[in-house]
């Protein structure tokens, strides 16, 4: 296949112009974000059936990403990604907007019973029979020129997705499943996955207290973190560290003087940082305390008889999940398993309370919560297995 790098609008509007021949293009991104709070955009391959495209956002002052972006907006033409999440996330910081109709062959080889989360590098090995050179992957790729080793690593992902995602879709319609692919397409194309809700910072960090008002100090903390983090786009551990986050949600500063007895506060933030650091937690801490966050109930043990029915719907959710060679986490969260056990769940509400999931494990996930479905053992291979029997 024909390959070759584009570094002016000129040439990225004539490539653009090639796509109305095509059904579908496959896209891939190189980026890197150690030094900064968005993922900083090196490359963008794109292959087409006639050719694979190097397209250089960082070739110089005049290279306009538009009309790229306009094909992407292109409902008719199918967008076809591999584990797509930072990818999209890129396309939804530039445009607002998520490429759309889009399409990942990570979703869809779980569909097809790959495993879950099934690398890119074995996809390409089981279903192209090729290799790849993984050596390049962690190269710096804001660096020019690039080598002749990356643009062959950075092209043949796009190169052999076209491959996969052919295969993998002609599987996915001979099984009839194109149900499943579709409404998971749906599920990833809400523009909400990308966009990153400070406001809910505060939950990966974990401290010591079920206070409302550490907690409220907390979130304040953290929100403060990440918007300062996206304002400077430098990462949030260089605004402020974890554990500093943490200490002031513990200590509650009211003043500079007691923000100063954060230890090693001072060593990483400035005067003006830590007064605005400071209006930001006394703010959260004079709103309404019925807006504070609550801390989350202790979960009970199961009691035992829980416990039995929980590994029950597990066990019928691999069974179920063998006998139509998927993914069981694809089919169902064991988090709402749990909860429906529970009963804080209603069965309906979960995602394998309908649509495809339901047909293929929900309907009998009900039964067996109603009666209607018992385990027998029976002899099996020379040994013993276990049946479902209405």
């Amino acid at each position: 296949m024909k390959t070759r790098t584009i570094t002016t609008t000129a040439d990225l509007m004539q490539f653009c112009a090639t796509f109305g021949d095509e059904q579908f293009i496959t896209v891939d991104t190189e980026f890197i974000r150690e030094r900064t709070y968005f993922p900083q955009l090196c490359l963008i391959q794109v292959g087409t059936s006639k050719e694979a495209v190097a397209i250089d956002p960082i070739a110089g002052p005049d290279m306009d990403l538009a009309p790229l972006y306009e094909a992407f907006a292109n409902e008719r033409l199918m967008k076809v990604f591999h584990a797509c999440g930072q990818d999209i996330e890129i396309f939804v910081k530039a445009t607002g907007h998520v490429p759309f109709p889009i399409y990942d062959t990570q979703i869809a080889a779980m569909v097809c019973g790959y495993g879950e989360s099934i690398s890119y590098e074995n996809l390409v090995t089981d279903i192209v029979g090729a290799t790849l050179d993984k050596a390049s992957r962690f190269t710096d790729w804001a660096r020019r020129p690039l080598s002749d080793r990356q643009m062959v690593y950075a092209l043949d992902d796009v190169i052999h997705l076209r491959v996969i995602y052919e295969k993998l879709r002609a599987q996915i319609e001979a099984d009839h499943r194109g149900a499943w692919i579709a409404e998971e397409m749906t599920d990833l194309s809400d523009i909400t996955n990308y966009r990153v809700d400070a406001s809910k910072s505060w939950r990966r960090l974990k401290v010591k207290s079920r206070s409302p008002m550490v907690l409220q100090t907390l979130r304040a903390a953290a929100m403060w973190r990440e918007e300062m983090a996206a304002k400077k786009d430098v990462p949030r551990q260089r605004i402020l560290k974890d554990d500093y986050v943490v200490q002031v949600a513990r200590q509650m500063p009211k003043t500079t003087d007691e923000m100063l007895e954060v230890r090693g506060i001072q060593g990483q933030l400035g005067g003006s940082m830590m007064t605005s650091l400071l209006e930001a937690v006394q703010a959260a801490l004079a709103a309404p305390h019925d807006s504070f966050p609550q801390p989350e109930e202790r979960e009970k043990p199961m009691p035992a008889a829980q416990e039995a029915c929980l590994d029950q719907l597990k066990l019928l959710l691999r069974q179920k999940a063998e006998d139509y060679h998927t993914v069981p986490r694809l089919v169902a969260d064991k988090e709402e398993l749990e909860a429906v056990v529970r009963g804080k769940l209603p069965l309906d509400k979960a995602h394998f309370g309908h649509g495809w999931r339901f047909e293929i494990f929900g309907q009998a996930a009900k039964d067996l919560l109603e009666g209607k479905l018992t385990a027998k053992v029976v002899p099996h291979r020379g040994g013993f297995g276990l049946v479902w029997q209405a």
